[in-house]
């Protein structure tokens, strides 16, 4: 449960311009050859930042390889996710060069897998959370539907130190904040990650109950009064949650920041990646 004296995560700021946009390739839809692509990197700031914690990376659906040139992709085939892990370390270290990296906590919804021969096709992203570990102190998230970790990748997110690897949906503690994830979609309980509406929407509602201080899900709430896509029952169980930030993903939202008048905030980071640093107006809150 969060105490009392504990201000809740509250995104006040993201820049309208990317800081960075990184170069990808990846299928086109409906079998259509190769699409040329770029992931934006956004600046924020927010409330509520332990003071365990210099700086809160979000993203996304980082489904793509590397680079536009040709020689480019055929010698790296390096997935996106290896890259913005990188190209997120060099950034720190020319814009906030005082931050500790490891003071930053990275926060993955899923989908960081990609195959160019077909769009959508589901793979192993280990090599994205081998990246981010290897920058940063920490890194947290769950599974998209297109991902697909081997036991042997699964053993390894789960004892290696500086990784919380949600396989099941819950809660943990680390830097002072409750951090909760429940990866997957709502879908046919036979094929890779997902699960039946019932049992999807029970685990959401008891996450809910611990009253996490950020959820991490692979599915968006669809927000119908302001036309964004996602699932309604998804948005129906935040209902009963305040003062919370889920960060999630899955489908695109125009509008990556949506909150409601009881300090929930949902943020959607499908295609993109966030920066949040400490804001410093901290007397608006």
């Amino acid at each position: 449960m969060k105490k009392q004296t504990k201000r809740a995560l509250k995104i006040v700021d993201i820049a309208k311009e990317p800081l960075e946009k990184l170069p990808y390739i990846t299928a086109a839809s409906k079998g259509a050859g190769i699409s040329y692509e770029y992931l934006p990197i956004y600046w924020g700031e927010i409330l509520g930042m332990p003071e365990e914690l210099d700086a809160l990376i979000i993203a996304s659906d980082l489904q793509g390889i590397v680079g536009h040139k040709q020689e480019q992709v055929e010698e790296a085939q390096k997935l996106l996710g290896e890259e913005l892990a990188e190209v997120l370390s060099l950034l720190f270290q020319i814009h906030l060069p005082d931050l500790d990296p490891a003071k930053v906590m990275v926060c993955l919804c899923g989908d960081l897998y990609t195959d160019l021969i077909k769009r959508g096709a589901s793979g192993n992203p280990l090599p994205v959370w081998r990246a981010f570990q290897s920058h940063f102190g920490f890194v947290t998230g769950i599974a998209g539907n297109h991902d697909l970790l081997t036991n042997k990748a699964q053993v390894e997110l789960d004892s290696t130190s500086g990784i919380h690897f949600f396989s099941d949906g819950g809660t943990i503690m680390y830097a002072n904040l409750a951090v909760a994830g429940l990866g997957g979609i709502i879908g046919r309980a036979d094929k890779p990650n997902r699960l039946g509406e019932a049992d999807y929407l029970a685990k959401l509602r008891d996450i809910i109950r611990h009253v996490p201080d950020i959820l991490l899900l692979h599915e968006s709430p669809k927000i119908s009064a302001q036309g964004l896509p996602g699932n309604p029952h998804i948005w129906n169980e935040l209902q009963n949650a305040a003062e919370l930030l889920v960060c999630c993903g899955h489908v695109h939202w125009d509008t990556p920041l949506v909150e409601t008048n009881d300090g929930l905030q949902i943020l959607n980071a499908d295609g993109r990646a966030f920066i949040f640093t400490a804001a410093t107006l901290e007397m608006i809150y």
